[in-house]
């Protein structure tokens, strides 16, 4: 071999090497997302148990899957209301999740919302506050108990979540309001939109995405679920890694002082070592999961008086 072939394969070598160490959490994501999406993909063709794709409201074409528990009717509800900047996500994805939460004799609901561009705020919201006052009113069909309803979701998921359980106009359209839902466990949630702003300014980014997913910024108040925090929100999980990139960990930890500061029942769980997208896909490669494993004991805590 000719010295340039050599010191060219060298150099071929080199920059595949780099690119892989540069872009290794990137790498890592796709490579978790498409474990997860096999995982779910494969669970979500089989479920005996899975009502897909009902209508949860007229005011939008999004549906909704049930995983109806496998223990007898009035079970606890879990709805899951899952991230993806706004602007991404499907139900499907997180059959695996619904998979991990039947043996506990758990009802999921997971519910499809209207993505970015297409909808933002208040319209997401809205549809959320939809999904949930659904779940409310037809629980006891699919073997759940009404009364015994909890909300989990991540990132913009749990923005949204906790939107429309804090600001009373959004349950209070479809004649519900929060103290029928007996707690909300957020997952590296996005709670203050101003804190995301200023994070995103402090990564060299102008954050305009956020404002314009919020319809502007005469809404950053109104879209922010730490605006509306009163001793009447309920029980609240927060979780959050502490090597998040994409949604400072500050943003849970404000929010869970700011929770107890108004008296309202709030505690606050720490995973080392976790980012962002990774805390939920990892819980979906690890047996047992700690992240679904401590949902489903928040569950439990939140309904054993219900």
């Amino acid at each position: 071999m000719k010295l340039w072939q050599a010191a060219l394969g060298a150099a071929a070598a080199g920059a595949a090497v780099y690119a892989v160490v540069k872009h290794r959490d990137m790498i890592a994501f796709y490579w978790k997302l498409w474990a997860a999406q096999r995982q779910a993909e494969a669970y979500y063709a089989t479920c005996p148990t899975v009502v897909k794709d009902i209508a949860y409201s007229a005011q939008t074409d999004q549906r909704l899957d049930v995983y109806q528990p496998k223990h007898g009717p009035n079970q606890p509800v879990l709805v899951y209301v899952y991230g993806g900047s706004w602007n991404g996500g499907r139900k499907t994805l997180y059959a695996a999740a619904a998979q991990r939460l039947l043996p506990a004799g758990v009802m999921v609901v997971i519910p499809d919302y209207t993505l970015y561009p297409a909808a933002g705020y208040p319209t997401q919201t809205q549809e959320i506050a939809a999904a949930l006052a659904w779940t409310l009113e037809h629980a006891a069909e699919y073997g759940g108990d009404p009364r015994k309803v909890v909300v989990a979701a991540q990132s913009a998921g749990a923005h949204l979540a906790a939107l429309a359980l804090l600001d009373p106009q959004f349950l209070a359209a479809h004649g519900h309001s929060t103290a029928e839902v007996r707690g909300l466990c957020g997952i590296s949630g996005v709670y203050d939109i101003e804190t995301q702003l200023a994070h995103e300014r402090s990564q060299g980014r102008s954050g305009q995405y956020v404002v314009e997913v919020m319809g502007g910024w005469q809404n950053i108040a109104a879209a922010s679920p730490s605006t509306f925090v009163t001793a009447d929100a309920p029980r609240t999980l927060l979780i959050h890694g502490d090597r998040d990139q994409t949604v400072p960990l500050r943003m849970s930890v404000e929010f869970h002082e700011r929770l107890q500061a108004a008296g309202a029942d709030s505690r606050f769980t720490l995973y080392p070592g976790s980012g962002h997208s990774g805390i939920l896909f990892d819980a979906l490669a690890q047996t047992p999961s700690r992240l679904l494993t401590e949902i489903a004991q928040f569950l439990r805590e939140c309904t054993a008086e219900a």
